[in-house]
């Protein structure tokens, strides 16, 4: 009896460069691109936005016919989407989403910012986002140390709130307010080393356990708070000092926005260049996304995984930690109950908009900011558009993503599985 000993053919690989229609994507952004171009003509006539060099050449003013820009950024918009229906290359699927999505907000900010008595003030506001993304950033980069490592990190908030408050504790009785960051981080630590221990050796659910561990610290927090109020000076603000550059500082809108800022800004971005190069770069790295995706094979391969899970979910703790103290004391605040106002859940958002990535995690983060201090602005200049409106943007760009219409969002194959050695 012959045998047939011919290799099977091998699958045929996709090609990123054929043309792919993506309707539910195209009809979306076609349709959001039309609806400005039907706003900006009824409307914006005779409008103008106001954009002002506020700190560094303060005479320096621009006023630009709002209806123009809307509509020529409503017709980017449609035609992004109008690309994606008729069909485009793969590769270029990302790019004419970022696209798309990018001219649809920079028309929502035109029209904002076209109100009587609005200003875009492009330094005041550009600094202010960066410096309100950090949270955002310091609570995603733990996410995704901790998920990279294969547990899922529903505690962030928790997190927050234990940095936050012990942070402003040391630092009142230390009358340092470094020896404060210094309790944050390890306040932040002791919260996700609970949280590792669960579930790496107990193996308890870790999404029930992030949950529990974030009511115990607001709990704690609270009750403590309650404590302090009938002593003085154990709950009184600290500041960070700002952080000039000199002359950099005077660079036009470069300067304000990154050479004048306070210690929190410039640690947020270092850990971000550090985090992706540890992730990326290194052995620790490479074993810690081995044992988040695959960890019977990093076990095969001599890889404690519980343990490294262990640890690297309490260095992750850390990050968490010292974002909390930017509630308190990166804001000269005081700590009050229930102060992080669920932005450690935001901060998940933040992640998954990020893909898991260090640099995404960045992308992610100052989208939130920017939109957190537009919103802030608008409501501070009474304008008649919402800022509500512009704030609520990042979270629909999230169930975007989550949706699939900017590509999937895959978390890593074993996050949230607890992992016995032997397993296979």
């Amino acid at each position: 009896m012959a045998v047939d000993t011919a290799p099977a053919p091998a699958p045929a690989l996709a090609d990123d460069r054929a043309p792919a229609r993506h309707l539910k994507a195209g009809i979306t952004y076609a349709v959001l691109g039309l609806l400005l171009v039907v706003v900006a003509l009824t409307l914006l006539g005779g409008h103008t936005t106001t954009i002002a060099v506020d700190k560094t050449l303060t005479d320096a003013t621009w006023a630009v016919p709002t209806l123009a820009v809307v509509l020529g950024l409503g017709a980017v918009c449609a035609l992004a989407g109008a690309w994606m229906i008729a069909g485009l290359p793969q590769r270029r699927f990302r790019t004419a989403s970022a696209v798309a999505v990018t001219a649809f907000v920079l028309a929502l900010l035109f029209w904002a910012y076209s109100q009587e008595g609005t200003v875009f003030r492009a330094e005041s506001i550009l600094a202010g986002a960066l410096f309100l993304s950090m949270p955002y950033i310091f609570g995603a980069l733990s996410g995704v140390v901790c998920e990279r490592s294969g547990v899922i990190n529903i505690g962030i908030e928790g997190q927050f709130l234990m940095g936050a408050f012990t942070g402003v504790l040391v630092a009142n009785i230390t009358g340092s307010i470094y020896a404060g960051l210094a309790g944050a981080m390890i306040a932040g630590s002791l919260s996700t080393m609970l949280l590792a221990l669960l579930a790496t050796k107990y193996q308890v659910n870790q999404v029930v356990v992030g949950v529990i561990l974030n009511l115990l610290a607001l709990g704690f927090t609270s009750f403590m708070y309650d404590q302090l109020k009938k002593a003085e000076g154990f709950n009184d603000a600290f500041s960070v000092p700002v952080i000039s550059w000199g002359p950099l500082a005077d660079i036009p809108v470069i300067g304000p926005v990154l050479f004048q800022q306070k210690l929190f800004v410039y640690v947020g971005l270092v850990m971000v260049a550090v985090v992706w190069f540890l992730l990326y770069r290194t052995r620790w790295g490479l074993r810690t996304r081995a044992v988040g995706e695959h960890p019977a094979a990093a076990d095969s391969m001599g890889v404690n995984v519980n343990r490294l899970r262990y640890w690297n979910v309490v260095a992750a703790g850390l990050l968490a930690g010292f974002g909390g103290a930017w509630f308190t004391l990166g804001n000269s605040l005081a700590f009050n109950k229930n102060m992080t106002a669920g932005l450690g859940f935001v901060a998940l958002a933040v992640m998954i908009v990020g893909r898991w990535n260090p640099l995404g995690v960045l992308a992610g983060a100052l989208i939130f900011g920017f939109t957190t201090q537009i919103a802030r602005d608008l409501s501070a200049a009474g304008s008649s558009v919402p800022g509500e409106f512009l704030q609520m943007l990042p979270y629909a760009v999230t169930l975007v993503v989550v949706a699939g219409l900017i590509g999937k969002a895959k978390a890593p194959a074993a996050d949230g599985v607890p992992y016995n050695p032997g397993d296979k």
